[in-house]
């Protein structure tokens, strides 16, 4: 924070209590930014001619990291206390550092009204023409551009009305695109288009009106208006970088990815372009790098995304685009361009977040989003992007969209069937996609579905059984039920000995139990004795046909001895069960995966894995998972395997049933 201006006496009236100030001072001094500032600012509504509270308020936010909240904060300070020397040396300090000229001149002239040292600012006459110069040529008024500030200084603090409200009839270009963007972060997207439009009309020359009138044309569904923009842009020059960063942004979201190149490379010669630092030019070289990367151009690619690290160090699509870059040695089709506050509404997501659960859905549903637009977001997004995007569009297949402001087909459930197959987010998200689908009985029972793997695009089909984690009642009594979990540990800890007579001691009282026998089974394959393990396993399944575990590992065994039909005789009618609790589902899962394998049919195996994946929640799940790959890993096409048939079955020890058994 700049230095602590000189004290002066405060107004008087009413007063906050010492005790108030000073637990915003401990929090502050605690480094609880967030905190001190929430008490603050209750303080500064309730007192707010209070210098303390005041100066507090722009202490926290500016530690807090929230510069432009922090200077807007002083500002209004200053326009609360027009004769409080310490509030405009407050502002004048906040406004030369965030590079308010006109802001900082009015604090320094009032500053010097009030007899502080300093002297009478004059603004050099070609100085103050630099400022008052705008884009077209023309020459703006000094009560515009001070308008401009203070509604850029409402922008960069996100205070959406109020910036909407300070720049409205402002006529200078910058100040109507700052409104275009006010009105997009509070959801008034017809409005935002309307003034965009209005913006380019009287400023041909203005790209960042005619980028975002694009972008917002097709966040309404009016994908055909949009494609109509594209022309005009793809053959434009921009004449200042943020003309550049709204012109190539647009095009890539359309893709229009060869247009973006040829524009990102005229900018390159532009005049201006030595003096674009920052951010501004960390996004041009970012968006130079994604149409390079779409159109195949890995080193230039990663160049370019290098180069925009360089400028803003940290930039979160950069680093992902890099990441990509180098884990999959080829450029990524589908390379992250724009975080959240670039394609969402801002304060469209605060009053959701601020509205808590009461009324969700309502609000939801009145925002006017397009799919199509989600969709061309989550392609163009970085990974926050992609999860809200996710949310929405899971969402929309049970809440009806938004109507389309042109022609569209593009539909949620559509939507998410297509990204599935797309290489661009991760396996689990993919097939997230398709179980969202299922659930809602938009994919058929039996369907075959496709869906990248990772790798290549596979086809798989969905588990379509509801999954429980419920404890399964156990049939022995309860001195029996603590003999078998002794057994159990006995078999995993390699006691051998003492898991039989624990074993024996059970089956004599309860001869035929299926998870004592299937444990007895799993004994006799770590004693080396395969034959009598199967001939268990028979019975078990003679005695009990409906129990999954023993047709699983019998089926297993006999894809070890080659007899895939047998196998899959087994099998048959298992998957089709319409409730299956979760340590089933990997038994049975894990060796129809197994079976694919074996068959030769590794597609099939590794959407079945894939599907596992998903289920996973906890570490007994993990180890579920880990099982049923090292099934999978040692089948071989015709039923060969790689390791020794003791190996198999000592992974189903304790797979006798499920958990409460």
């Amino acid at each position: 924070m700049p230095k602590k201006p000189s004290k002066t006496t405060q107004a008087r009236g009413q007063q906050p209590e010492p005790a108030q100030l000073k637990g915003v001072e401990r929090l502050i001094k605690a480094r609880d930014f967030a905190s001190a500032s929430a008490r603050a600012r209750a303080l500064v509504q309730r007192f707010p001619d209070h210098c303390g509270a005041n100066r507090m308020l722009v202490d926290a936010l500016y530690q807090a990291g929230g510069r432009g909240a922090a200077t807007l904060a002083a500002h209004q300070w200053a326009q609360r206390r027009p004769n409080s020397r310490e509030a405009q040396e407050v502002l004048f300090q906040l406004a030369m550092e965030r590079d308010y000229a006109l802001l900082a001149s009015r604090a320094l002239e009032r500053l010097t009204d009030l007899g502080a040292a300093t002297e009478r600012f004059h603004a050099e006459p070609a100085a103050l023409a630099e400022v008052l110069q705008q884009p077209d040529g023309s020459q703006a008024t000094l009560a515009d551009m001070e308008r401009f500030e203070i509604g850029k200084l409402h922008l960069e603090a996100q205070d959406y009305a109020g910036a909407a409200r300070e720049l409205a009839g402002v006529a200078v270009t910058p100040a109507r695109n700052n409104r275009v963007l006010a009105l997009f972060h509070l959801g008034r997207s017809a409005e935002a288009l309307s003034a965009a439009l209005d913006a380019w009309q009287l400023d041909p020359g203005n790209l960042f009106a005619l980028g975002w009138a694009l972008q917002l044309r097709l966040y309404r569904g009016d994908e055909g208006g949009a494609r109509g923009l594209a022309v005009p842009l793809a053959q434009a020059s921009a004449r200042r970088i943020e003309d550049a960063q709204a012109q190539l942004g647009a095009l890539l979201l359309i893709w229009e990815d060869q247009a973006a190149w040829d524009a990102f490379e005229r900018t390159n010669q532009a005049t201006w372009i030595g003096e674009a630092t920052g951010t501004p030019e960390a996004m041009r070289l970012l968006f130079g790098g994604g149409a390079a990367s779409r159109l195949g151009r890995g080193d230039q690619a990663r160049t370019l995304w290098k180069r925009a690290l360089d400028r803003h160090p940290g930039l979160a699509c950069a680093e992902e685009n890099l990441a990509a870059l180098k884990r999959d040695g080829v450029p990524p089709a589908y390379p992250a361009l724009f975080d959240l506050g670039q394609v969402i509404p801002i304060g469209v997501l605060d009053r959701l977040r601020q509205g808590g659960a009461t009324g969700l859905d309502a609000r939801i549903d009145q925002w006017g989003i397009n799919d199509a637009y989600l969709e061309a977001i989550y392609l163009t997004g970085d990974a926050t992007v992609r999860t809200t995007v996710t949310y929405l569009l899971q969402r929309r297949l049970d809440h009806a969209a938004p109507a389309a402001a042109g022609p569209s087909t593009r539909r949620a459930a559509t939507i998410l069937r297509d990204l599935a197959r797309l290489p661009i987010g991760t396996s689990q998200e993919r097939l997230g996609f398709l179980d969202a689908l299922r659930k809602r009985k938009l994919i058929a029972a039996g369907e075959a579905v496709k869906f990248w793997d990772g790798t290549a695009l596979q086809e798989a089909q969905l588990i379509s059984t509801e999954i429980t984690r419920e404890p399964v009642p156990s049939d022995l009594t309860p001195d029996l039920m603590r003999l078998h979990g002794e057994a159990v540990n006995h078999l995993r800890a390699g006691r051998l000995e003492a898991a039989e007579t624990a074993i024996n001691t059970i089956l004599a009282r309860a001869p035929d139990q299926q998870s004592v026998l299937g444990n007895l089974a799993a004994l006799r394959a770590r004693q080396g004795r395969g034959d009598e393990c199967r001939d268990i396993l028979r019975r078990v399944v003679e005695i009990h046909p409906d129990y999954l575990f023993a047709r699983c590992n019998l089926a297993g065994l006999l894809i070890e001895e080659g007899d895939l039909d047998a196998a899959k005789a087994l099998l048959e009618g298992l998957a089709e069960r319409p409730r299956m609790h979760i340590q089933e589902a990997f038994a049975l899962y894990g060796v129809m995966a197994m079976l694919s394998r074996a068959q030769g049919n590794d597609a099939a195996a590794a959407g079945l894995i894939a599907s596992l994946e998903q289920m996973v929640e906890d570490e007994d799940d993990e180890q579920l998972l880990a099982m049923a790959k090292e099934r999978v890993a040692r089948a071989t096409k015709g039923g060969r395997l790689k390791a020794a048939l003791g190996s198999l079955v000592r992974g189903a020890v304790g797979a006798g049933r499920p958990k409460g058994g």
